[in-house]
């Protein structure tokens, strides 16, 4: 199954103060996948449609935070950070947790390769 959390500004600022997501985040359950976006980006749009199709059948109990930071007062900040402390320019951008630590990052992929991810 596959649970979707929002990302607000307040961890936004925390993302940003510390350089990582906080553990609200990494410890919501075993498999975490935080997404960063703007709602106009069609890889993001596709990736939602996918996540949402397996919802109730993913092989993978995964729960997803979904920070779209083009709808945020903290805007332009945050898309700074990303682009100059994680060095991603591209979106969507994602960071796989596993059982509360970071296992890694990419851009939009096929939903059965991110699961394959947490498969490993």
């Amino acid at each position: 199954m596959i649970t979707f959390k929002n990302i607000d500004d307040n961890e936004m600022k925390y993302i940003i103060e510390n350089k990582e997501v906080s553990s609200n985040i990494k410890n919501a359950s075993e498999n975490v996948l935080a997404v960063f976006t703007q709602n106009w980006c069609g890889d993001w749009k596709g990736l939602k449609r996918e996540l949402n199709a397996n919802e109730q059948n993913s092989e993978v109990d995964l729960t997803v935070f979904i920070c779209i930071y083009n709808e945020s007062g903290l805007y332009e900040e945050f898309m700074n950070f990303k682009e100059n402390e994680w060095k991603n320019d591209l979106i969507p951008y994602l960071r796989y947790y596993k059982n509360g630590n970071f296992i890694k990052d990419t851009n939009h992929l096929p939903f059965q390769r991110i699961m394959n991810v947490f498969q490993q």
